[in-house]
């Protein structure tokens, strides 16, 4: 009995114009989830102009997220459709192998967490949270963040105009803060201050208010405009998984 086969892709590398080797490295290696040997051997070949594949297809919201962020550290890199062809019950082993050509759809959540984890990476975020409308449409509530902080508390809600979260949902308004120093802002986020230096909050938008996404930063430029343009490309990756999981009901088990 066939099952339904599913568009997805490989990423192919060409090279690399960066100038950060470490660090480039270990984001390589986050983003593929291997080992930073292997990872330090795949950006030998491609910093000498070697082509180097990803072994396995992934899907193509997945694949186009890699695409943008990989573009960022400096790499020349193409997608190429991998072959499409109905799946049948015998081909469960490579179901397994190759989980990530599975519908986005299915696996949201984690798609979602590794985009939130993504973002951080390029803001060099001390923490990024993202809040979400809870079922009333009154309140926000912590959907999934990544903190350097141990005082960070995931616990704290907000209604509409309460807090910075509460202000910019009302407002559906970017707030940008780039020196602390000159025009001091409240984090509300932290049991402790934070030497924090600068932050940026966006409304997370998709046809409807979706959430708010908070990102601080211990750089005090840590938003300048071009940083500004890759993150909303990215919110807006954010905004449409938000809203695929509000109209698509996920499976218990994934939630």
């Amino acid at each position: 009995m066939p099952l339904e086969s599913y568009m997805s892709c490989y990423i192919k590398f060409n090279g690399w114009a960066g100038e950060d080797i470490p660090g480039t490295t270990v984001r390589f290696a986050k983003i593929f989830r291997m080992g930073r040997s292997k990872a330090s051997r795949a950006m030998h070949k491609i910093i000498k102009n070697e082509d180097w594949q990803f072994q396995w297809p992934v899907s193509d919201e997945q694949a186009k997220l890699a695409r943008s962020y990989c573009r960022w550290l400096g790499f020349d890199l193409k997608l190429i459709p991998a072959q499409k062809r109905p799946l049948t019950i015998n081909d469960k082993t490579n179901i397994d192998l190759t989980y990530p050509s599975i519908s986005p759809k299915y696996f949201a959540p984690e798609l979602l967490n590794q985009l939130i984890e993504l973002t951080g990476n390029i803001s060099n975020a001390f923490t990024i949270a993202l809040y979400t409308i809870n079922l009333s449409g009154k309140t926000l509530g912590l959907r999934h963040y990544i903190s350097l902080s141990k005082n960070f508390n995931p616990e704290i809600k907000f209604g509409f105009g309460k807090g910075l979260i509460g202000i910019t949902a009302e407002k559906k308004q970017l707030l940008v803060e780039n020196d602390y120093k000159s025009n001091p802002i409240t984090i509300e986020l932290y049991k402790t201050k934070e030497n924090l230096k600068s932050c940026f909050i966006t409304p997370v938008i998709h046809k409807r208010l979706e959430g708010v996404l908070f990102i601080d930063s211990k750089d005090s430029s840590g938003f300048p405009i071009k940083q500004q343009k890759i993150l909303s490309g990215l919110v807006n990756q954010v905004a449409w998984h938000l809203n695929q999981e509000r109209i698509l009901p996920l499976k218990n088990s994934f939630r």
